[in-house]
């Protein structure tokens, strides 16, 4: 956990610099990920790929009874990447093979109003510019589902 937490505060550093002055909620994508994501565990029930887009990620969502859709990072190969996967508890149900799993639960009506307004399948990690409100703002009531285990910023570290 400590890799994904050192790689992603590092991502976010610069961006940081620029709003710790601007009253953003949080600097950037990887900080959003490292103020509200929740830790995810694979076990050997989990159903892994090699790689898992956000469409087949969201599906799987759906599909599963207790499922939530999950977007953040992942430790692999050594390097922080953005992911989805589809979680149910703090398990990782559908998703990419990984060392380590941090990402924010989403519920299905706040991704599907950000897919259609931004026209992309990811919706935390799309980098699309109208997600700047988010990162200014916050997220909105209701777009975060229980989900995972803390996240770093809420353990205090």
């Amino acid at each position: 956990m400590e890799e994904l937490t050192a790689a992603l505060t590092g991502l976010e550093a610069p961006f940081r610099t620029l709003v710790d002055d601007s009253e953003w909620a949080h600097a950037s994508v990887e900080g959003l990920v490292l103020d509200v994501g929740r830790w995810w565990t694979a076990g050997a029930e989990t159903r892994l790929q090699p790689q898992v887009t956000f469409s087949d990620a969201f599906s799987e969502a759906a599909r599963h009874r207790g499922g939530v859709y999950v977007e953040g990072f992942i430790w692999v190969n050594g390097g922080a990447v953005a992911a989805a996967w589809c979680g149910q508890g703090d398990r990782v149900v559908y998703g990419p093979r990984a060392e380590q799993y941090l990402g924010v639960p989403l519920s299905p009506h706040f991704c599907r109003r950000i897919q259609q307004r931004n026209g992309t399948a990811a919706v935390l990690m799309s980098k699309h510019p109208k997600l700047l409100p988010l990162l200014r703002d916050g997220l909105p009531r209701g777009a975060v589902l229980p989900g995972g285990r803390p996240g770093p910023r809420s353990l205090g570290a």
